[in-house]
């Protein structure tokens, strides 16, 4: 009679533990790399009394989210099982401001919206990927300096590379960081020079104008 009373518990159990084992493995979580400014050298110049903000730069969003993007021809396709450790459109921000501060030029470099700002740069990222073709990491951005207003002091195409030595996703991750790095440098270096043109001449203008209501 035991036996018989047992029987209903034992079956439901050995179908749950059945169930159990076939169940397929998690799959093991992504490697995440980061972006950073890392180390930075100060530019030659006259420092630059003012402060510049840096907009969120705009884009794709497959070039700004967290996937390490490599293309063949006009395919793109993702690094399986790797991932940035942020947004890439968060850490290419705050990279470059950390770029700006660490070269020296200008009073103070902020994101856009946490201080008032004399200048800003706006900027979209138009390639962050790796190409298959010559097994380069690429980064470009069209960069535009604004002053107050609106007013936009100068623009420019920006492009840095750095080499891929190995289809490897830490490789890969590797070189994307250091050409962001690079065009990061750049993109201090033409802004601090756009602005230090634009203080000049304003600074001629003024002059001018002086000298024309003294006469």
């Amino acid at each position: 009679m035991r036996t018989v009373f047992l029987l209903p518990i034992l079956v439901p159990l050995l179908a749950l533990g059945g169930c159990i084992t076939l169940l397929p493995e998690p799959p093991p979580p992504p490697r995440t790399y980061v972006l950073e400014a890392q180390s930075v050298e100060r530019l030659q110049g006259a420092p630059i009394d003012a402060v510049i903000g840096v907009s969120a730069p705009g884009g794709e969003r497959s070039f700004l989210g967290q996937d390490l993007i490599w293309r063949t021809g006009d395919t793109i396709a993702y690094v399986d099982g790797s991932a940035w450790s942020g947004r890439a459109a968060d850490s290419l921000q705050q990279m470059l401001v950390e770029t700006m501060i660490r070269q020296g030029r200008f009073r103070a470099a902020t994101r856009s919206g946490e201080a008032r700002a004399d200048y800003e740069i706006r900027w979209e990222v138009l390639d962050f990927e790796v190409r298959e073709e010559t097994m380069t990491a690429r980064f470009t951005a069209e960069v535009r300096l604004v002053a107050q207003g609106r007013r936009i002091i100068a623009s420019e195409i920006i492009t840095a590379e750095a080499s891929v030595s190995d289809r490897s996703s830490s490789i890969a991750s590797n070189a994307l960081a250091r050409a962001a790095r690079e065009g990061s440098a750049r993109i201090g270096m033409f802004a601090a020079d756009a602005a230090a043109l634009a203080q000049a001449s304003d600074a001629e203008d003024d002059q001018a104008r002086a000298a024309s209501i003294n006469r």
